[in-house]
């Protein structure tokens, strides 16, 4: 009789221990994100700005892994800020053309980015990758590109290309991360990338259909898709064109499943 209650405490302790371990395992692969704009926080109101949107953060439970930032942020009066407020979140940057060299140098520093002889990089969290591309000069090129203009480090391209090809068993699902976006069907103009890098994005894309892509830039909110992958354009968390409405994205992720939320920022009259 002792011997059986042995083995039933056992055995009831190797199922506590099993459903222990699946829970952790489900709540380390479900998580979310903040993805935002263009903060300009050197411009008027743009620091309280700032501040007024991470109060918003703070609303949002289960609180945020992290936040995004997909360019355009003024380096020096947001390491005066950030210093001043000593945000609780961990920030990842895409660099925007208004992050020159030595800006871009501040701001992997400041935010210790998993970089520092390149401007663009790459890291795994809870099974997921996020990839962070230059497309953004560093003087101040509204045009984007991917292999020259003054972007630090070589061969961007391949370098994307060789960050995707992955295991997919492995890494669930793949975001990237740029200032400049592509357009919808690949013209240029003056607010995208170049033709010609936008046509190997489109191969890119083709080939390897990474989560999504998130960009900013055009100060203003839009989304399609290239090669079945979806692009989400951002608005600028501080002021936008046609009074489209400043805000940002929330993305959450649930295993092999993700969804995005966009709130809106609705700034005090006196911002």
């Amino acid at each position: 009789m002792k011997g059986i209650k042995t083995l039933w405490v056992r055995v009831s302790l190797l199922l506590i221990f099993v459903f222990a371990l699946n829970v952790w395992g489900q709540e380390e692969k479900t998580f979310s994100f903040v993805v935002v704009s263009d903060l300009h926080i050197g411009e008027k109101n743009g620091a309280e700005k700032f501040k007024f949107f991470l109060k918003q953060i703070e609303a949002i439970k289960p609180e945020p892994d992290f936040i995004v930032i997909t360019g355009d942020i003024h380096a020096e009066p947001f390491a005066k800020v950030y210093n001043e407020i000593k945000p609780k979140y961990r920030f990842y940057v895409a660099f925007g053309n208004h992050e020159k060299k030595g800006d871009r140098d501040l701001l992997t520093q400041l935010l210790n980015l998993p970089t520092s002889s390149q401007d663009f990089y790459a890291f795994v969290h809870k099974g997921v990758k996020f990839i962070f591309l230059c497309t953004a000069s560093n003087f101040g090129d509204h045009v984007g590109h991917f292999e020259s203009e003054g972007i630090r480090g070589d061969n961007q391209q391949k370098w994307f290309e060789n960050e995707l090809n992955i295991d997919r068993d492995k890494v669930r699902l793949c975001f990237v991360f740029a200032h400049i976006p592509p357009s919808k069907f690949g013209e240029a103009e003056s607010m995208y990338l170049a033709t010609n890098d936008q046509k190997a994005l489109r191969e890119i894309f083709k080939t390897y259909k990474p989560t999504a892509l998130f960009c900013g830039h055009l100060h203003r909110r839009s989304e399609f898709e290239i090669e079945d992958v979806p692009v989400f354009i951002l608005p600028s968390a501080n002021w936008n064109f046609d009074n489209d409405p400043p805000g940002f994205f929330v993305v959450s992720v649930d295993r092999h499943q993700w969804k995005t939320d966009f709130v809106k920022i609705t700034y005090p009259p006196e911002l």
